[in-house]
Protein backbone atom coordinates (compact mmCIF):
# COMPACT_ATOMS: atom_id res chain seq x y z
CA UNK A 1 0.00 0.00 0.00
CA UNK A 2 1.70 2.99 -1.22
CA UNK A 3 2.03 6.29 1.67
CA UNK A 4 1.15 9.45 0.94
CA UNK A 5 2.67 12.23 1.03
CA UNK A 6 1.90 13.18 4.28
CA UNK A 7 1.27 10.13 5.96
CA UNK A 8 4.53 9.59 7.90
CA UNK A 9 3.08 12.88 9.57
CA UNK A 10 -0.16 11.47 10.42
CA UNK A 11 1.15 8.22 11.55
CA UNK A 12 3.07 10.23 13.89
CA UNK A 13 0.13 12.50 15.47
CA UNK A 14 -1.85 9.34 15.80
CA UNK A 15 0.77 7.06 17.58
CA UNK A 16 0.87 9.96 20.08
CA UNK A 17 -2.68 10.28 20.81
CA UNK A 18 -3.12 6.20 21.28
CA UNK A 19 -0.23 6.63 23.59
CA UNK A 20 -1.79 9.96 25.42
CA UNK A 21 -2.38 9.64 29.35
CA UNK A 22 -4.93 12.24 29.10
CA UNK A 23 -7.32 10.83 26.26
CA UNK A 24 -7.48 7.09 26.61
CA UNK A 25 -9.21 5.68 23.59
CA UNK A 26 -9.26 7.96 21.26
CA UNK A 27 -12.03 7.89 19.18
CA UNK A 28 -12.56 8.70 14.93
CA UNK A 29 -13.64 12.18 15.34
CA UNK A 30 -10.57 13.01 18.19
CA UNK A 31 -8.03 11.71 16.12
CA UNK A 32 -9.41 13.41 12.87
CA UNK A 33 -9.48 17.01 15.10
CA UNK A 34 -5.99 16.28 16.58
CA UNK A 35 -4.67 15.41 12.70
CA UNK A 36 -6.18 18.51 11.02
CA UNK A 37 -5.03 21.02 13.56
CA UNK A 38 -1.73 19.77 13.53
CA UNK A 39 -1.39 19.91 9.81
CA UNK A 40 -3.23 23.31 9.66
CA UNK A 41 -5.70 21.63 7.17
CA UNK A 42 -8.48 23.78 5.56
CA UNK A 43 -10.91 21.03 6.01
CA UNK A 44 -11.32 17.74 8.34
CA UNK A 45 -9.32 14.43 7.26
CA UNK A 46 -12.45 12.13 6.38
CA UNK A 47 -12.75 9.28 8.14
CA UNK A 48 -11.63 7.13 5.33
CA UNK A 49 -8.61 8.40 5.37
CA UNK A 50 -8.03 7.51 9.42
CA UNK A 51 -9.21 3.91 8.65
CA UNK A 52 -6.68 3.90 6.08
CA UNK A 53 -3.82 5.52 8.62
CA UNK A 54 -4.99 2.90 11.28
CA UNK A 55 -4.60 -0.35 8.51
CA UNK A 56 -1.19 0.97 7.29
CA UNK A 57 0.22 1.77 11.17
CA UNK A 58 -0.51 -2.11 11.55
CA UNK A 59 0.75 -3.39 8.33
CA UNK A 60 4.24 -1.51 8.11
CA UNK A 61 4.74 -0.87 11.82
CA UNK A 62 2.75 -3.86 13.36
CA UNK A 63 1.31 -1.57 15.55
CA UNK A 64 -0.97 -3.08 18.19
CA UNK A 65 -3.89 -1.15 17.60
CA UNK A 66 -7.18 -2.12 19.16
CA UNK A 67 -10.75 -1.12 19.41
CA UNK A 68 -12.56 -0.78 22.55
CA UNK A 69 -15.74 -1.46 21.73
CA UNK A 70 -16.85 -0.50 25.29
CA UNK A 71 -15.02 2.88 25.00
CA UNK A 72 -15.56 3.39 21.47
CA UNK A 73 -12.14 4.15 20.68
CA UNK A 74 -8.68 2.96 20.04
CA UNK A 75 -5.88 1.97 22.04
CA UNK A 76 -2.13 0.35 22.02
CA UNK A 77 -2.34 -3.49 23.02
CA UNK A 78 1.19 -3.07 24.19
CA UNK A 79 1.10 -0.14 26.28
CA UNK A 80 4.74 0.53 25.67
CA UNK A 81 4.78 0.50 21.66
CA UNK A 82 5.68 3.27 19.62
CA UNK A 83 6.10 3.80 16.12
CA UNK A 84 9.42 5.76 16.57
CA UNK A 85 10.69 2.22 18.48
CA UNK A 86 9.63 -0.49 16.27
CA UNK A 87 12.54 -2.90 15.70
CA UNK A 88 14.34 -2.47 12.18
CA UNK A 89 16.26 -5.09 10.39
CA UNK A 90 19.97 -5.45 9.82
CA UNK A 91 19.71 -4.65 6.01
CA UNK A 92 17.95 -1.71 6.92
CA UNK A 93 20.08 -0.40 9.31
CA UNK A 94 23.05 -0.89 6.62
CA UNK A 95 20.24 1.28 4.57
CA UNK A 96 19.83 4.02 7.33
CA UNK A 97 23.34 4.45 7.34
CA UNK A 98 23.79 5.39 3.95
CA UNK A 99 20.51 7.71 4.18
CA UNK A 100 22.73 9.71 6.60
CA UNK A 101 25.38 10.11 4.62
CA UNK A 102 23.96 11.65 1.27
CA UNK A 103 22.50 13.78 4.48
CA UNK A 104 25.29 15.04 5.56
CA UNK A 105 25.80 17.04 2.13
CA UNK A 106 23.80 19.48 3.54
CA UNK A 107 25.54 19.72 6.97
CA UNK A 108 25.92 22.79 6.80
CA UNK A 109 22.24 23.92 7.15
CA UNK A 110 20.95 25.15 10.44
CA UNK A 111 18.14 22.62 10.02
CA UNK A 112 20.22 19.30 9.71
CA UNK A 113 22.20 20.55 12.97
CA UNK A 114 19.25 20.22 14.99
CA UNK A 115 18.41 17.10 13.78
CA UNK A 116 22.09 15.16 13.69
CA UNK A 117 22.86 13.79 16.89
CA UNK A 118 19.00 12.59 16.88
CA UNK A 119 19.86 10.52 13.74
CA UNK A 120 23.17 9.39 15.00
CA UNK A 121 21.13 7.92 18.60
CA UNK A 122 18.54 6.27 15.88
CA UNK A 123 21.29 4.31 13.50
CA UNK A 124 23.29 3.50 17.32
CA UNK A 125 19.88 2.37 19.31
CA UNK A 126 18.97 -0.41 16.47
CA UNK A 127 22.72 -1.68 15.89
CA UNK A 128 23.27 -4.64 17.80
CA UNK A 129 26.80 -4.09 16.71
CA UNK A 130 29.49 -2.67 14.21
CA UNK A 131 29.85 -3.97 10.87
CA UNK A 132 32.26 -6.16 11.46
CA UNK A 133 35.74 -5.24 10.09
CA UNK A 134 34.63 -1.98 9.31
CA UNK A 135 34.38 -0.03 12.80
CA UNK A 136 36.91 2.82 12.47
CA UNK A 137 36.81 3.35 8.56
CA UNK A 138 34.41 5.64 6.48
CA UNK A 139 33.67 3.13 3.60
CA UNK A 140 31.05 5.88 1.75
CA UNK A 141 32.20 9.31 1.05
CA UNK A 142 30.53 11.81 -0.58
CA UNK A 143 30.96 15.34 -1.82
CA UNK A 144 30.52 17.95 0.14
CA UNK A 145 30.34 21.54 -0.21
CA UNK A 146 33.30 24.11 0.57
CA UNK A 147 31.19 26.78 2.00
CA UNK A 148 27.73 27.49 3.80
CA UNK A 149 25.74 27.56 0.18
CA UNK A 150 22.59 28.64 1.83
CA UNK A 151 21.32 25.35 3.25
CA UNK A 152 20.84 27.59 6.13
CA UNK A 153 17.72 29.33 4.67
CA UNK A 154 16.50 25.50 3.64
CA UNK A 155 14.43 24.75 6.97
CA UNK A 156 12.37 27.96 6.65
CA UNK A 157 11.83 27.86 2.86
CA UNK A 158 10.37 24.12 3.68
CA UNK A 159 8.07 24.99 6.32
CA UNK A 160 6.91 27.97 4.45
CA UNK A 161 6.03 25.34 1.18
CA UNK A 162 4.13 22.87 3.79
CA UNK A 163 2.19 25.14 5.69
CA UNK A 164 1.58 27.87 2.96
CA UNK A 165 2.82 30.83 4.13
CA UNK A 166 4.66 33.75 2.37
CA UNK A 167 7.87 34.83 3.11
CA UNK A 168 9.63 38.25 2.77
CA UNK A 169 13.20 37.38 1.20
CA UNK A 170 15.89 39.72 0.84
CA UNK A 171 17.70 38.64 -2.17
CA UNK A 172 21.22 40.08 -3.63
CA UNK A 173 21.84 39.06 -7.35
CA UNK A 174 25.30 37.81 -8.33
CA UNK A 175 27.79 41.17 -9.16
CA UNK A 176 25.47 43.39 -7.31
CA UNK A 177 24.82 45.22 -3.62
CA UNK A 178 21.40 46.18 -3.98
CA UNK A 179 19.04 43.80 -1.70
CA UNK A 180 15.29 43.16 -3.40
CA UNK A 181 12.73 42.58 -1.44
CA UNK A 182 10.61 39.71 -2.85
CA UNK A 183 7.36 38.70 -1.45
CA UNK A 184 7.50 34.51 -1.90
CA UNK A 185 5.36 31.86 -1.99
CA UNK A 186 7.57 29.37 -2.47
CA UNK A 187 6.61 26.02 -4.58
CA UNK A 188 9.73 24.11 -4.34
CA UNK A 189 13.77 23.42 -3.60
CA UNK A 190 16.01 22.63 -5.82
CA UNK A 191 19.64 20.86 -5.85
CA UNK A 192 21.92 21.22 -8.71
CA UNK A 193 25.71 20.61 -8.33
CA UNK A 194 25.65 21.39 -4.80
CA UNK A 195 24.27 24.36 -4.83
CA UNK A 196 20.61 25.06 -3.50
CA UNK A 197 17.80 27.13 -5.35
CA UNK A 198 13.72 28.28 -5.07
CA UNK A 199 11.32 28.20 -7.20
CA UNK A 200 8.09 29.67 -6.35
CA UNK A 201 6.54 33.25 -7.26
CA UNK A 202 7.45 36.83 -6.45
CA UNK A 203 4.97 39.24 -6.25
CA UNK A 204 7.63 41.95 -6.93
CA UNK A 205 8.33 40.55 -10.33
CA UNK A 206 4.30 39.34 -11.00
CA UNK A 207 5.64 35.90 -12.03
CA UNK A 208 7.62 32.71 -11.13
CA UNK A 209 11.07 32.87 -9.97
CA UNK A 210 14.24 30.97 -9.34
CA UNK A 211 16.63 32.05 -6.34
CA UNK A 212 19.64 31.19 -5.38
CA UNK A 213 19.71 30.31 -1.73
CA UNK A 214 23.19 31.86 -1.33
CA UNK A 215 22.40 35.47 -2.74
CA UNK A 216 19.13 35.33 0.28
CA UNK A 217 20.33 38.10 2.91
CA UNK A 218 17.17 37.36 5.15
CA UNK A 219 14.01 35.64 5.34
CA UNK A 220 11.25 37.02 7.34
CA UNK A 221 7.67 35.32 7.71
CA UNK A 222 4.68 37.47 6.71
CA UNK A 223 0.94 37.33 7.02
CA UNK A 224 0.25 37.97 3.07
CA UNK A 225 -1.76 35.69 1.56
CA UNK A 226 -0.05 32.60 -0.43
CA UNK A 227 -0.22 32.60 -3.88
CA UNK A 228 -0.68 29.25 -5.28
CA UNK A 229 -0.09 28.43 -8.75
CA UNK A 230 -2.19 25.12 -9.01
CA UNK A 231 -0.93 24.22 -12.34
CA UNK A 232 3.18 24.29 -11.22
CA UNK A 233 4.50 21.17 -11.52
CA UNK A 234 8.38 20.71 -11.04
CA UNK A 235 9.02 18.21 -13.25
CA UNK A 236 7.58 19.81 -16.37
CA UNK A 237 9.16 22.96 -15.13
CA UNK A 238 12.72 21.65 -15.41
CA UNK A 239 11.91 19.92 -18.11
CA UNK A 240 13.63 21.59 -21.07
CA UNK A 241 16.25 23.27 -18.70
CA UNK A 242 19.55 22.71 -18.84
CA UNK A 243 20.69 23.65 -15.20
CA UNK A 244 18.84 25.31 -12.98
CA UNK A 245 17.69 27.57 -15.87
CA UNK A 246 14.47 27.77 -17.42
CA UNK A 247 12.72 30.35 -19.38
CA UNK A 248 8.84 30.93 -19.43
CA UNK A 249 8.94 33.43 -23.16
CA UNK A 250 11.04 31.13 -25.32
CA UNK A 251 10.78 28.22 -26.79
CA UNK A 252 13.33 25.29 -26.28
CA UNK A 253 15.88 24.25 -29.23
CA UNK A 254 17.16 21.16 -30.71
CA UNK A 255 20.71 20.87 -29.87
CA UNK A 256 23.00 18.88 -31.83
CA UNK A 257 26.93 18.42 -30.56
CA UNK A 258 29.70 15.97 -31.54
CA UNK A 259 31.85 14.46 -29.44
CA UNK A 260 34.83 13.13 -30.34
CA UNK A 261 35.58 9.19 -29.38
CA UNK A 262 38.16 10.58 -26.58
CA UNK A 263 35.50 11.67 -24.46
CA UNK A 264 32.04 9.74 -26.22
CA UNK A 265 31.89 6.93 -23.55
CA UNK A 266 31.82 9.68 -20.50
CA UNK A 267 29.50 11.19 -22.33
CA UNK A 268 27.37 8.37 -22.92
CA UNK A 269 27.91 7.17 -19.38
CA UNK A 270 26.69 10.44 -17.71
CA UNK A 271 24.40 12.12 -19.99
CA UNK A 272 24.11 15.97 -20.45
CA UNK A 273 20.32 16.11 -19.93
CA UNK A 274 17.31 13.82 -19.99
CA UNK A 275 16.40 14.28 -23.46
CA UNK A 276 19.81 12.81 -25.14
CA UNK A 277 19.65 10.89 -27.67
CA UNK A 278 23.00 9.25 -28.92
CA UNK A 279 24.17 8.60 -32.57
CA UNK A 280 27.70 6.40 -33.03
CA UNK A 281 29.58 7.86 -35.59
CA UNK A 282 33.14 7.14 -36.92
CA UNK A 283 35.03 9.46 -35.31
CA UNK A 284 32.92 10.12 -32.35
CA UNK A 285 29.26 10.34 -31.34
CA UNK A 286 26.56 12.98 -31.75
CA UNK A 287 24.51 13.78 -29.02
CA UNK A 288 20.57 15.59 -29.96
CA UNK A 289 18.56 16.83 -26.96
CA UNK A 290 15.72 19.30 -26.45
CA UNK A 291 16.45 22.16 -24.28
CA UNK A 292 16.84 25.82 -23.60
CA UNK A 293 20.35 27.12 -24.42
CA UNK A 294 21.15 28.37 -20.69
CA UNK A 295 24.86 29.45 -19.52
CA UNK A 296 25.06 26.14 -18.18
CA UNK A 297 24.47 24.68 -21.35
CA UNK A 298 27.39 26.63 -22.47
CA UNK A 299 29.90 25.65 -19.30
CA UNK A 300 28.93 22.05 -20.17
CA UNK A 301 29.76 22.36 -23.66
CA UNK A 302 33.46 24.46 -23.38
CA UNK A 303 34.43 21.75 -19.99
CA UNK A 304 34.74 19.22 -23.34
CA UNK A 305 37.55 21.90 -24.70
CA UNK A 306 38.56 20.80 -28.48
CA UNK A 307 37.02 17.07 -28.20
CA UNK A 308 33.25 18.75 -28.74
CA UNK A 309 31.75 20.62 -31.35
CA UNK A 310 28.02 22.36 -31.80
CA UNK A 311 26.10 21.16 -35.08
CA UNK A 312 22.65 22.74 -33.84
CA UNK A 313 21.16 25.46 -33.86
CA UNK A 314 23.50 27.76 -35.21
CA UNK A 315 22.85 30.58 -33.14
CA UNK A 316 24.60 28.45 -30.17
CA UNK A 317 27.59 27.82 -32.33
CA UNK A 318 28.20 31.28 -32.65
CA UNK A 319 27.59 31.52 -29.26
CA UNK A 320 30.36 29.43 -28.66
CA UNK A 321 32.74 30.26 -31.03
CA UNK A 322 32.14 34.26 -29.64
CA UNK A 323 33.31 32.81 -26.02
CA UNK A 324 36.05 31.04 -27.18
CA UNK A 325 37.66 34.12 -28.88
CA UNK A 326 37.36 35.82 -25.94
CA UNK A 327 39.25 33.06 -23.98
CA UNK A 328 41.77 33.45 -26.86
CA UNK A 329 42.18 37.03 -26.12
CA UNK A 330 42.65 36.51 -22.33
CA UNK A 331 46.28 34.96 -22.99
Amino acid sequence: MPISKNAGFRYRIIDTCLRSKQVKYPNIEYLQEKISDALNLDSTISESSINKDLKSMRVHYKAPIKYHKEYKGYYYDDPNFSINSFPLTADEIRVLDLSVSFLKQIKFSGFFHQFESTIEKLISGFRLSKIEGFEKFNILQTEEPLADLGTTWIHSIYESIIYKQVIEIGYKRYHSDHINKHLFSPYLIKEYRNRWYTIGYSELSKTLLTLALDRIDSIKLTNNKYILDSDFNGDEYFNYAFGITTYLDTNPEIVQLHLDNFISSYAISKPLHHSQQVEVKENGIELTMKCFLTPELDMAILSYGEYATVIAPEKLKERIFKRIQKMNKIQ
